[in-house]
């Protein structure tokens, strides 16, 4: 006999066990018979510890496991797999079993807990949310309107297109800020370099000549930084360190996590290309969802989900109160700051809510967002280039300036 771990709600409460039986199925049987709601029922394997601490650090391992090593373009494409199998006519359990085959190895055994489930007669919905919660809200809210209406291979293929929209956005991003990137890292390297190697050997040779010349500003202004660096270099390093830490920490409370993520907003230069991408996401994400036959309502839910700016989420908040209290999406955007930040949204989700073509108008608004966004990263990318070489090269020069200056006057005192 086999352990599976249960969680049910029975008089009100959520009771948690372990129970034996031949297979889930039987184990669901059994608990069915004891009355209550089964809310999760999973295997237990051999020699996993139960109820305590040990599972649950066995499930948060699990889930750190698979959101680090399963990418969303494996996501990916094992949902156009499902898709085409599912519009071939494909059962869903074989649809499973012949996609987890080929799937790598973390994704095959996600694939073979869901058909596992889907086997002993769990919806796929109810089967992602308890084991594969790294396919992300959105995903699992699309497969389940899909199995609501008989559209399942269609929400399998929204569902993919999403994520690729996503990632080749992520990817552009990446792309533009990877040399700059590269050029920072070599700038580091010279930094210390000069610090460590250079810098000392300037500095004896310019305190020598202090002794009997009168030294020039720019060389008491690299004396003192000189100094200045020795004393507190260290915590010039832990600083940043620090400061991202916090950053980190204070995101965990969702009222300051908001804020932040507010001024994050208007930051200049960045602040722009990070209002282009949420709205990108928002926009093709609502557009997507009622597109395929998502409810207003249930639409609104999922995209605040999917957001990560969580200023934006929580705007998506006030949104959905309006309209479930009879007001139209553009009336709640009017309301919030996403009129401000996404301007040609609102006006085109104005216009369509009256012709019905509201999923189409706010596809179109993604676009011009994502085209937007496209076109500011390149900017920055281009921008970051030249400001760090002139940094750079501004510090080697005024160091070498510095030192020669010092050398000038060394020269005129021995004449």
């Amino acid at each position: 006999m086999a352990k599976f771990q249960y969680k049910i709600k029975k008089d009100g409460s959520v009771k948690t066990g372990v129970i034996n039986a031949d297979s889930l199925h039987f184990a669901s049987i059994e608990l069915r018979k004891q009355g209550g709601v089964i809310l999760s029922i999973r295997n237990l394997p051999a020699g996993e510890s139960v109820g305590g601490l040990d599972t649950g650090k066995h499930e948060l391992l699990r889930t750190f496991m698979e959101r680090l090593f399963i990418f969303s373009s494996q996501i990916e494409l094992c949902l156009r797999q499902l898709a085409s199998l599912l519009k071939a006519g494909v059962p869903i359990l074989e649809a499973l079993s012949a996609v987890g085959e080929q799937a790598p190895p973390l994704l095959k055994k996600i694939y073979s807990r869901l058909a596992e489930k889907v086997r002993h007669g769990y919806s796929m919905k109810k089967s992602l949310e308890e084991d594969a919660a790294c396919f992300g809200e959105v995903t699992i809210g699309l497969i389940g309107v899909g199995e609501s209406n008989g559209t399942l291979d269609e929400m399998f293929r929204y569902s993919a297109d999403l994520m690729e929209r996503g990632r080749k956005v992520r990817n552009q991003i990446v792309q533009a800020f990877t040399y700059p990137a590269i050029v920072m890292v070599v700038a580091m390297g010279v930094g210390y370099f000069l610090v460590v190697h250079v810098l000392p050997k300037i500095i004896a040779f310019i305190s020598k000549q202090s002794k009997t010349v009168e030294l020039p500003m720019p060389t008491k202004i690299l004396l003192w930084t000189n100094d200045f660096i020795w004393a507190y270099g260290v915590y010039l390093v832990v600083l940043p360190v620090f400061l991202i830490a916090a950053y980190f920490f204070a995101r965990k409370t969702p009222s300051v996590c908001e804020r932040l993520d507010y001024f994050l907003l208007y930051i200049p230069l960045l602040g722009k290309a990070y209002r282009d991408h949420s709205n990108t996401m928002w926009c093709r994400t609502l557009g997507a969802l009622l597109k395929s036959g998502v409810g207003v309502l249930t639409a609104l839910e999922l995209v605040e989900g999917v957001m990560s700016n969580r200023h934006y989420a929580a705007q998506f908040r006030k949104v959905y109160g309006m309209v479930k209290q009879g007001d139209s999406i553009s009336k709640g955007i009017r309301n919030t700051t996403l009129a401000k930040f996404c301007p040609m949204a609102l006006s085109m989700i104005a216009v369509s809510e009256r012709s019905g073509s509201l999923d189409t108008s706010l596809l179109h608004a993604a676009d011009y967002s994502e085209e937007q966004l496209s076109r500011r990263v390149t900017m920055l990318g281009k921008f970051i280039e030249p400001a760090i070489f002139i940094v750079i090269g501004g510090i080697v020069g005024f160091i070498y300036f510095a030192f020669f200056l010092a050398m000038l006057a060394a020269t005129h005192s021995a004449l």
